[in-house]
């Protein structure tokens, strides 16, 4: 896939990562250095030039006008499928990648990058055969054995997955992706032993490097703290947040005095966590601080294993005032119903979501259980689809869930939660609140494998794809257990 860089000269390394020269890989493609402004290679070099700088309207329009001069130019129908595919136009894209394969069997990064497309469409298994073919002809090509990695993963093979981001570790020690993929793959085996010191470099990649938040100082290396005071700041996701704010106590028992800076939605309930003296919106001035340290770097610094995961809850408490207002807007739309709140899916913009995610629709017979009143709890909740639409206005939608301390002092309130694996899962784990957790047929690493309950959140319980893509067993298995519950309240 083109990346953002300067112009590439024939002589330089090609871009792609072949070890070749550009003119003996992909320049290869563009036969005719001679040729005029509005040929097909020249018109697939400004797409490319305009890809690396993720134009991709103006990239997809020289790539077609190259296909309108040459339809079967491979890299044009090769980095038209790229840009479809980043558009999540997978049907479109599939076919262009699939015939750029045809007319260059030879070139690794195609198979590779239609791998990706294969992947985002959860077809794993030829996903990964895709990779196998592109690491046939590079067995070296690091990309391609951390997709394979993922693809393998994915398709729950976790020991193959584990092996595949070991085997590109040969040929490239010190490409970060393949180390915190390897690190997601143990800590999902719970190997945290080996998985927390390969987990810390997430933070040399570029895909989390734009998020991560400047902190001035020296970082916290896990030294004696005492007399001290340490920052921990917040990365990623809400919920990676909402999961790691319990270690705060296990610093401030070592003499330190502890503050955070987090997630602005989060900042009042992060101060209500034990050990915090003061929480802090990571875009506000911060007061003075000795050292700083990332949340999600803490387990591995205190040596967490599963056995040692700190599970006492609630560790987290929602605002008085807003539980009291939470609680008279459920009865008045419960009485003496089971009141259970519900989360069908998580962002949109996640990578995963597709995965983690399920249509409002699949819950439609839950709905109309005697005996349960349903609450939405899905946070600044994007319109529901028009197939979402009909189920949705089943749901009591109450305002408060859109600011997440009203959606904290909700959750307090209602007997149960039912939710996909999003922030709302870690919220009410850590408000000790009864959480069932729908899972994908190979979830985020910290729900673990093969289990139903979980070392870091005891009122939780896991509801698990027996295949992928597959919610029917889930499903079925929450059903029955809806039903006894009702049963109990006779």
């Amino acid at each position: 896939m083109p990346s953002e860089s300067p112009a590439v000269g024939r002589n330089d390394p090609c871009p792609c990562g072949s070890g070749l020269r550009y003119k003996q890989c992909h320049g290869a493609l563009f036969a005719n250095p001679a040729a005029p402004d509005t040929s097909p290679n020249s018109l697939v070099k400004r797409g490319i030039d305009a890809h690396r700088k993720n134009d991709l309207d103006t990239a997809e329009r020289h790539y077609r006008a190259a296909i309108a001069i040459a339809p079967e130019h491979p890299a044009a129908l090769h980095y038209l499928g790229v840009v479809l595919y980043q558009r999540n136009r997978l049907d479109e894209a599939l076919p262009m990648l699939n015939r750029a394969v045809a007319l260059a069997p030879e070139e690794p990064e195609f198979r590779n990058n239609r791998g990706l497309a294969l992947a985002a469409a959860q077809r794993d298994q030829e996903a990964v055969a895709a990779y196998r073919e592109a690491l046939a002809l590079k067995p070296d090509h690091a990309g391609a054995w951390s997709n394979l990695g993922l693809a393998l993963q994915a398709s729950g093979d976790v020991g193959g997955a584990i092996d595949a981001f070991r085997s590109g570790l040969r040929f490239a020690p010190e490409f970060p992706q393949l180390h915190w993929n390897l690190a997601l793959a143990l800590l999902l085996q719970g190997d945290y032993a080996h998985g927390w010191p390969e987990y810390e470099w997430r933070l040399q990649t570029p895909e989390l490097r734009p998020y991560l938040h400047p902190y001035s100082g020296p970082r916290w290396n896990g030294d004696d703290p005492a007399g001290h005071t340490v920052l921990l700041t917040a990365e990623q996701g809400l919920g990676d947040t909402l999961q790691n704010l319990r270690f705060a106590q296990a610093i401030a028992d070592r003499g330190a005095r502890v503050i955070a800076a987090v997630q602005e939605p989060l900042r009042r309930l992060a101060a209500t966590a034990p050990g915090i003296s003061g929480a802090y919106a990571n875009n506000e001035p911060l007061p003075q601080y000795d050292a700083h340290v990332s949340l999600m770097s803490l387990p591995g610094l205190l040596g967490t294993t599963l056995a040692t995961v700190p599970a006492a809850v609630p560790y987290l408490r929602a605002d008085t005032n807003r539980i009291r207002e939470a609680d008279a807007q459920i009865e008045r739309e419960a009485g003496a119903a089971l009141k259970v709140g519900v989360a069908w899916s998580g962002a949109p913009g996640n990578t995963l979501n597709a995965r983690r995610s399920l249509p409002l629709a699949t819950l439609g017979p839950f709905l109309d259980m005697p005996g349960i009143r349903w609450f939405s709890l899905k946070w600044q909740a994007e319109p529901p689809t028009a197939a979402d639409a009909p189920y949705a206005a089943r749901l009591a939608a109450l305002p408060l869930r859109n600011d997440f301390d009203g959606l904290a002092a909700l959750v307090s309130e209602l007997d149960l939660i039912i939710s996909v694996d999003t922030s709302l899962a870690h919220l009410s784990g850590a408000l000790g609140k009864p959480v069932w957790v729908l899972l994908a047929h190979v979830a985020d690493w910290r729900w673990l494998l093969d289990r139903d309950d979980s070392p870091w959140y005891p009122t939780a319980r896991l509801f698990r794809q027996h295949a992928p893509g597959d919610w029917s067993k889930p499903l079925r298995d929450v059903e029955a257990e809806l039903r006894s519950l009702v049963a109990q309240r006779r």
